[in-house]
């Protein structure tokens, strides 16, 4: 009977024991896995602050180019796409990820003695852990949106600023009637904003340039719609088409062409008269036609006298062509070389009025287009 005494007393206690192993096991693994949590948790925070601020440092440059580009000047769907992406990513910013669990980890406190108050104190750590685990996750992920909101600004950005840049020479052709100067400063303009779309599409340098940009080009549109509204009337389409003519012979070089109804002497009684001035190797010049060119549009006569002042202009490309000092006979027959040697034969061409100029000369100017 004493064995059996002895027996049970010696299983209870070993169950006694393995019951404390145990539970001191679970609370070792419970205090393990919640300092693990608490660390991954604050650092998952400290990221989520880190990443919010680096997200925010792309918003001054993306403000900056959602303003300057305005519209008419630059891709109409990738500036809302990036304004969209703009507002997103400060609101993002501001809100910084409010609903992540901030909360501290819970404290460890000292070491039960009791298995029942190992296993309650267990339980309580791998609650908290959950929740720090849970924080983590959602601070990365939040994190990561942060980081892609702020990429997709960089990105649309870029490719705002690079639409710009493409759609400006369309813009410049369009403002042929514009003043010399307005499509000089124009040109300019394209050529920085060009260069800052190649080299560093995504600064506030290029919201600068872009900015430069949409004033000259809104320059030279009011300078075209003027001059196009001056030109209207009963002889604008023919006026035009002349222009349209003038431009396509002169090999890049900026004319600006006025009207009038007396041009050197000439324009009525069936007359047509023309005069250009230019600026040699400057690359622009003005030619003046008489409204009796409108009028006769499109006779050979007057195609052959716009040949001939565009045949003056071409000395802004081609200085070479006479030789200073520059006479007014020389400059005439320069004018009316080129013509003809452009294919123009017609009596306006310069021949009846200054001469027939050397086939030298003609086969010279054969250089200048």
């Amino acid at each position: 009977m004493l064995a059996l005494v002895v027996l049970a007393a010696i299983t209870v206690a070993v169950a006694a024991v393995q019951v404390f192993d145990a539970a001191n096991a679970r609370y070792d693994e419970a205090v393990a896995r919640h300092a693990s949590a608490s660390a991954a948790a604050s650092e998952a925070v400290a990221d989520l602050e880190g990443a919010a601020a680096d997200a925010a440092e792309p918003l001054p440059i993306g403000q900056a180019i959602v303003a300057a580009a305005a519209d008419g000047y630059a891709d109409a769907a990738l500036k809302e796409s990036l304004a969209a992406s703009v507002t997103e990513l400060t609101s993002a910013v501001e809100d910084r990820a409010s609903d992540v669990d901030r909360a501290p980890a819970e404290r460890v406190g000292p070491r039960p003695t009791w298995f029942a108050d190992l296993d309650r104190e267990a339980e309580r750590l791998d609650r908290d852990s959950r929740r720090l685990e849970s924080a983590a996750e959602s601070a990365a992920a939040r994190a990561s949106e942060l980081q892609e909101a702020s990429e997709r600004v960089v990105a649309e950005g870029s490719a705002l600023v690079e639409s710009v840049a493409a759609s400006a020479p369309s813009v410049d052709a369009a403002t042929v009637s514009a003043s010399n100067g307005d499509r000089l400063a124009l040109r300019a303009a394209i050529g920085e904003v060009t260069a800052i779309a190649a080299q560093a599409p995504w600064s506030l340098a290029a919201a600068a340039e872009i900015q430069e940009y949409v004033v000259a080009a809104s320059a030279a549109q009011a300078s075209h719609a003027a001059e196009e509204a001056e030109n209207a009337g009963p002889l604008a389409e023919q006026r035009a088409a002349a222009e349209a003519f003038a431009h396509s012979l002169a090999g890049g070089v900026l004319i600006e062409i006025d009207w009038a109804p007396i041009v050197n002497g000439f324009g009525s009684g069936g007359s047509y008269g023309g005069w250009a001035t230019w600026e040699p190797g400057g690359g622009v010049a003005t030619i003046q036609l008489s409204d009796s060119v409108a009028e006769l549009w499109p006779s050979d006569g007057v195609q052959s006298l716009i040949a001939h002042e565009v045949g003056h202009a071409m000395i802004a490309k081609c200085p070479w062509g006479v030789p200073e000092p520059a006479t007014r006979e020389a400059n005439e027959a320069w004018a009316t070389a080129w013509a003809i040697g452009m294919g123009f034969h017609a009596d306006g061409n310069g021949e009846s009025l200054y001469g027939r100029p050397s086939d030298a000369l003609i086969e010279q100017t054969l250089a200048c287009r």
